[in-house]
């Protein structure tokens, strides 16, 4: 049987719907209080960075939130040394400031009634728990979207396959790996959408727990925290978002529902720099429902005739269907030894498009691979051309928002 919500006991593990690592600070007199906050907080994973008796100066408060930076504060705003109101503005000093949880013995309607109209977020009284973890939860909402409007936002780019065979899901991988290592801190997910013929896993040597869908028909709760239920990290800076064909066999090439694309792309912007969507091979329902939420797309193609054929055809349906030719980027892929450039020119008159990056064939470095980890070749031929790509793309302008 589920526990009783009113009982006194502490909820088993399964009670807490998310892990908070948070930095706390306690304002509190009452023992009791003190000590259930305490616990709740090591069992969601925060940290307490400072506590005060509730009657300490709010000055000295204020100092220490100063100081700490603490994402919220649980005070006993009956035992405060000002009126709450007066208490809470000395210790946010004009700013937004830490999330106030106003805590108190009892479920006093008048404690409660005025500790809210002072500026606290929420009220507890004991016992605290199981009550407090859905205060946390909401409080984590609040906490993410403070966070989230800080950040700027990351930039989607779609990676398609001309055909079959062009090397698009390796180019996504192992472009995602090229810009992690440019050296300026880019967080990087590469999330696999191909629904039909997913490689990424098997390029990233990875085993995902959890894929796309999961993360789709959790869009809703979606938070920096549970995200790492979903993804699978690959290294530093890059993670892999998993395709449900990955994990689930014989699954329907169906895209989720249109809002749900939009909720978690507008999510994962907030979470990364770039998002690399790996669409699979031609257009289609699936993929094309991706694209009216990505930036930008890299068609991928490789010198041989029925590929820029294949790329001609993509080129007049993004056309025919308004998307602009101002978003799309040709990378040609396995490009011949010799001579180095003849299949670029060639591209760049028969598509009056300019190549924006060649890949070499190195079949010497793909073969060389290791098949036990994901390793990227930064020094061969094949690394250098996709962080040759990689520094053009994280360079002013490149790449325009959708409107």
């Amino acid at each position: 049987m589920p526990p009783d919500p009113l009982s006194n006991s502490a909820p088993p593990e399964t009670s807490r719907r998310q892990e908070w690592p948070w930095k706390i600070g306690l304002v509190v007199d009452a023992p009791e209080l003190q000590t259930e906050i305490e616990a709740s907080i090591a069992e969601t994973g925060g940290s307490k960075v400072f506590e005060f008796n509730a009657s300490a100066p709010s000055f000295e408060v204020a100092n220490a939130v100063d100081r700490e930076r603490p994402d919220l504060l649980f005070v006993e705003l009956a035992r405060t040394s000002k009126p709450a109101a007066e208490w809470i503005a000395d210790i946010r000093n004009g700013e937004e400031g830490p999330v106030i949880v106003a805590v108190h013995p009892n479920a006093e309607p008048a404690e409660m009634i005025a500790a809210l109209r002072a500026g606290a977020s929420e009220f507890l009284s004991l016992p605290v728990r199981p009550v407090i973890y859905e205060a946390l939860d909401r409080i984590g909402t609040l906490l993410e979207s403070r966070r989230t409007a800080l950040l700027e936002t990351g930039r989607i780019a779609g990676v398609l396959s001309a055909k079959g065979g062009c090397g698009a899901t390796s180019v996504a991988c192992h472009l995602g790996a090229a810009l992690a290592h440019t050296g300026q801190s880019i967080r990087v997910l590469v999330a696999d959408l191909d629904y039909q013929s997913p490689g990424a896993r098997s390029v990233f040597r990875a085993n995902p727990r959890a894929h796309a869908g999961d993360a789709f028909e959790a869009v809703r709760r979606l938070s920096s925290t549970a995200w790492r239920e979903f993804v699978t990290p690959i290294s530093n800076g890059v993670d892999l978002l998993a395709s449900p064909a990955d994990v689930i066999v014989n699954i329907p090439a169906e895209p989720p529902e249109p809002w749900r694309i939009e909720s978690l792309f507008r999510f994962a912007v907030r979470q990364y720099n770039w998002i690399l969507v790996d669409l699979g091979r031609h257009l289609n329902p699936a993929n094309w429902s991706l694209l009216q939420n990505i930036d930008q797309l890299f068609l991928v193609t490789a010198p041989d005739v029925l590929a820029l054929y294949q790329t001609r055809s993509v080129l007049q349906t993004l056309s025919s269907r308004g998307f602009e030719k101002e978003r799309t980027r040709i990378i040609l892929n396995r490009n011949q030894s010799s001579p180095q450039d003849f299949w670029a020119e060639s591209i760049e008159q028969m598509f009056e498009m300019t190549v924006f990056g060649a890949i070499p064939n190195d079949e010497n470095t793909v073969e060389k691979l290791s098949r036990d980890r994901f390793e990227f070749p930064a020094e061969s031929p094949f690394g250098r051309s996709l962080i040759k790509i990689a520094t053009r793309l994280i360079k002013p302008g490149n790449l325009r928002k959708a409107a």
